[in-house]
């Protein structure tokens, strides 16, 4: 235990010192020319460029449809995940080729499945998980009130009087009572 914890603390000693030792200069801040263009920052650490542009809209626009195998609950375009980076990439690629947003789409679906869409697309048997929650949505307030109200019709059936009833009584009861004194 003691010999996986001092290597991974080289570990992160080693690359601490990797990035400490990196060059700073122009080429690793983007300009503020480029900044306000919205260009891509195209230097990140370990030399890798960048091979797509988050600021472009299009791009923006078809990245989002795409869920992160890794992380619970993102797009593609809000993880920095490896296989996101990948798809970005791909993304990006498409995007240069000339394709409009559904045809990257399509491109996406048949290369990897239904699963990397964000939201199923609502024909076929993925149509279930929109029909469903919207029909239950509709019909279930009144499915659940026609249910209490039969029940509740049920309970005064047996033998629990109503406040009118109680009240017919009462008003029978003082008539009598006002015929045999007078």
């Amino acid at each position: 235990m003691k010999f996986l914890k001092t290597m991974s603390l080289l570990f992160v000693l080693m690359q601490g010192q990797a990035f400490a030792q990196a060059p700073l200069g122009d080429a690793a801040m983007p300009s503020q020319d480029a900044v306000d263009q919205g260009a891509p920052a195209q230097e990140l650490p370990g030399d890798k460029r960048r091979k797509y542009d988050t600021n472009d809209p299009h791009f923006r626009d078809v990245a989002k449809e795409f869920r992160c195998p890794t992380c619970t609950g993102l797009s593609v375009l809000e993880s920095d995940a490896g296989f996101s980076v990948q798809i970005k990439e791909q993304v990006q690629e498409q995007i240069n080729l000339g394709k409009n947003h559904d045809q990257i789409v399509e491109y996406f679906v048949e290369r990897y499945g239904a699963w990397i869409l964000r939201e199923p697309p609502a024909k076929g048997i993925n149509a279930i998980a929109w029909i469903v929650p919207i029909t239950l949505l509709c019909l279930g307030p009144i499915l659940i009130w026609l249910l209490v109200w039969k029940r509740r019709v049920k309970a005064d059936s047996h033998g629990v009087r109503s406040s009118t009833v109680i009240l017919a009584e009462m008003q029978e009861s003082l008539q009598r009572l006002k015929r045999e004194n007078g």
